[in-house]
């Protein structure tokens, strides 16, 4: 399992679990990685802005806030593309570097599947506005 895969993976886990605590050691047995993995990803998570916390002690752990998170938002290709158009259109804007931040999370949760298809429609766009017709960004599908 490929890091990207495994951060969504414990996303769901701590989820599927909340208000219940799994811990570093629980995690990495069931990821197949060491203890150490678990708590670079669940910072990683952290920085992200997913709201997870320790829970210290014996019988404590890494718990979900599920009143701050959303299930997962399953997406077509074409609704994947929309989306990254939309916020391709906020370059220049001060919301530019959130835009970007979103299209990131959006791609990282794609199927693989849908993701080449968004990257198949992605190449088909091209916006006119102001200045010459700009191809939709390739990170649509990356």
């Amino acid at each position: 399992m490929n890091r990207t895969d495994r951060l969504y993976a414990l996303v769901e886990e701590l989820r599927a679990v909340s208000p219940r605590p799994r811990s570093a050691r629980w995690l990495a047995a069931r990821f197949e990685v060491s203890s150490r993995t678990i708590e670079r990803d669940l910072g990683a998570l952290q920085e992200a802005g997913v709201p997870i916390w320790a829970e210290p002690g014996r019988t404590g752990g890494y718990v979900l806030d599920r009143a701050r998170t959303l299930p997962p938002v399953n997406l077509t290709a074409a609704e994947a593309v929309a989306m990254a158009v939309a916020l391709h259109r906020l370059a220049g804007s001060p919301f530019a570097g959130p835009a970007a931040t979103a299209l990131r999370k959006l791609v990282a949760v794609l199927p693989a599947a849908d993701a080449a298809e968004a990257h198949r429609l992605a190449g088909r766009v091209h916006l006119i506005g102001d200045g010459p017709a700009t191809p939709v960004p390739a990170t649509v599908a990356h």
